[in-house]
């Protein structure tokens, strides 16, 4: 048993637990646990061996018996009886866009449904609209992500994909032969989700390191095999490609591998142009064949920069090169701090201690406690009184912290009549204030655009959070008119944020570059509800990194001084 099998072990029991009603802070633990194994680096069968797993954060001693049990029998006992109370159809109804386990319960009691094709069939009949608490709307909007999910089905979103691709690449590390091993494809693009996984591997033996790839015990099917090339579908569901070459092709290969096709294309026209030719297995300079040693030098080859792997979309970057005018990208070095962040005041995991020393351990300098605000109930948001009986919190705490700066923040509600929640006197209080949409997402674009622009507007709102709502294979975004929204951004000082949740990486990365040309600064901010979710900043920085965005552009790459002197401006 694996680190990621037995997190997805985990997270399906929280799944069971939801839909069958239990405390949710029980399947919030399953939950918990399940990120904490997909992120850490100790081998969760090592930690065993050691009686160590209490040193996982989050683990207590019921959680760590069933990884024991798992570890050491291959099954879990507590799993199996869950999963023989509930038909394995209602997990996938799940994994549909906007229905959550409240919904899936309400159709198995009225209707007992117990797959997606009776449900859709259940939908395109009519005969959801007839369960109390359902109706038309519901019905509808069942059908459009059942649609959804099926376009969608096919992509992983990029925290799952970074899960795999480290077991594999651990794997083939440890078989011995492989000199170098590296991801490539769109996952080393940082393209929002992936749909497979390409790995390149230099070695003196390419064949003994296919044969050791296709006998992995997480192979499920090899599709095809070859001396240089495989390609298997993995237990997870996921297809993995292997291309295994010499070394002196090995960074070819890599550059190959790596740009998308039109970034390709493009390269070996501009080759085309001097009378070379340019592939996986090297730069034929007329009859010579060059090996380049660094990819760096294969761009230097052909006059050009050195292009960063998220970048490489044909997206005007060859061109840029050629004119040594590429960006010097954000890099996760940069982020001084997190500006969105959760605390167990509202719907978040950990107290204000915690996160303070999880922001240490990132080495930041500064953390944003930004919980939610009285209108969203659902997540605990808070009054007016606990709002500042919270900032009062955070002041005393920052008498007594070291190296690191809380900022007594708060993430407003955008009301539907383009209110805020709390008044301007309450927000003129705050160290920070993020504004962002959580309901009436169904309302026209003019309606909700303005709504956003409103407050936009407003001079104590420092940052939009998660600007068009979407969640990745879920949700999509709402009728937000960006580019309009990132005009009125560049002209009032307000940052846009970068969500770098996995779920979310909202905002896209051509609306980052078209922010960036009108002169919007952003913050990549994780959004995190749990001191784990602080790592997801890697996914936010792969994104602004696709839009071009340099640290300058990037608000949280600014020292304390410098950030508390960007604010102390905004009021």
């Amino acid at each position: 048993m694996t680190n990621l099998e037995i997190a997805r072990i985990f997270s399906e029991i929280a799944d069971l637990l939801e839909i069958m009603g239990e405390n949710p802070f029980k399947a919030r633990a399953y939950r918990k646990a399940a990120r904490v194994l997909e992120h850490t680096y100790l081998e969760v069968e090592e930690l065993v061996r050691e009686d160590r797993l209490k040193e996982l954060p989050g683990i207590g001693a019921a959680l760590a018996g069933k990884i024991k049990e798992l570890v050491e029998t291959g099954q879990l006992r507590y799993y199996q009886e869950l999963r023989q109370k509930i038909p394995p159809g209602l997990r996938e109804m799940l994994q549909i866009p906007g229905v959550g386990a409240k919904t899936t319960q309400i159709v198995y009691q009225h209707l007992h449904l117990t797959s997606l094709e009776e449900l859709e069939a259940a939908a395109r009949a009519q005969r959801l609209r007839e369960i109390p608490g359902l109706g038309k709307k519901t019905e509808a909007a069942i059908l459009r992500g059942i649609e959804s999910m099926r376009e969608h089905q096919k992509r992983w979103p990029l925290h799952i994909a970074a899960a795999i691709a480290r077991e594999i690449k651990n794997y083939l590390k440890k078989q011995g032969g492989a000199e170098r091993v590296e991801v490539a494809g769109s996952y080393r693009r940082g393209r929002e989700t992936v749909g497979d996984l390409d790995f390149v591997v230099a070695s003196e033996h390419p064949s003994a390191v296919i044969g050791k790839f296709v006998e992995a015990s997480w192979v499920q099917e090899i599709i095809a095999k070859g001396e240089t090339k495989a390609t298997v579908l993995t237990r997870w569901g996921m297809q993995v490609d292997l291309l295994a070459v010499k070394p002196p092709l090995f960074v070819s290969a890599l550059q190959h591998f790596t740009g998308s096709p039109a970034h390709n294309i493009a390269l070996r026209e501009k080759a085309h142009e001097r009378g070379w030719k340019i592939s996986e297995y090297g730069v034929f300079q007329q009859e010579q064949l060059c090996h380049p040693e660094s990819e760096a030098d294969f761009y230097s080859l052909l006059e050009m920069s050195y292009i960063p792997p998220e970048l490489r979309e044909d997206q005007g970057e060859i061109e840029a090169a050629q004119l040594g005018k590429l960006p010097k990208l954000v890099a996760k070095k940069d982020i001084k701090g997190d500006l969105h962040v959760h605390s167990n005041w509202s719907d978040g995991v950990n107290n204000l201690e915690e996160l303070a020393a999880a922001a240490l351990a990132q080495g930041y300098q500064y953390l944003a406690i930004t919980d939610h605000s009285k209108s969203l109930a659902v997540t605990h948001g808070l009054t007016e009184e606990r709002l500042f009986q919270q900032r009062d919190e955070i002041a005393r705490l920052n008498q007594e912290l070291k190296n690191i700066h809380l900022l007594a923040g708060i993430e407003v509600d955008i009301l539907a009549n383009k209110e805020l929640d709390f008044d301007d006197k309450i927000l003129a209080e705050m160290d920070l204030v993020i504004a962002s949409v959580h309901s009436g997402f169904k309302q026209d674009r003019e309606t909700l655009t303005e709504r956003v622009i409103a407050a936009l507007k407003n001079e104590h709102v420092d940052i939009l959070g998660h600007p068009t709502g979407r969640l990745l294979g879920r949700r999509g975004p709402y009728p937000l008119d960006v580019s309009r929204a990132l005009e009125v951004a560049a002209e009032t000082g307000t940052a846009i944020e970068i969500n770098a949740s996995p779920d979310r990486l909202d905002l896209k990365d051509v609306y980052i570059r078209e922010g960036k040309e009108l002169g919007v600064l952003f913050a990549v901010n994780t959004d995190a509800h749990d001191v784990h979710n602080l790592d997801d900043m890697q996914y936010g920085v792969l994104t602004a990194r696709r839009g071009w965005a340099e640290a300058k552009d990037v608000i949280n790459t600014f020292s304390f001084r410098k950030l508390k002197t960007w604010l102390k401006k905004r009021r």
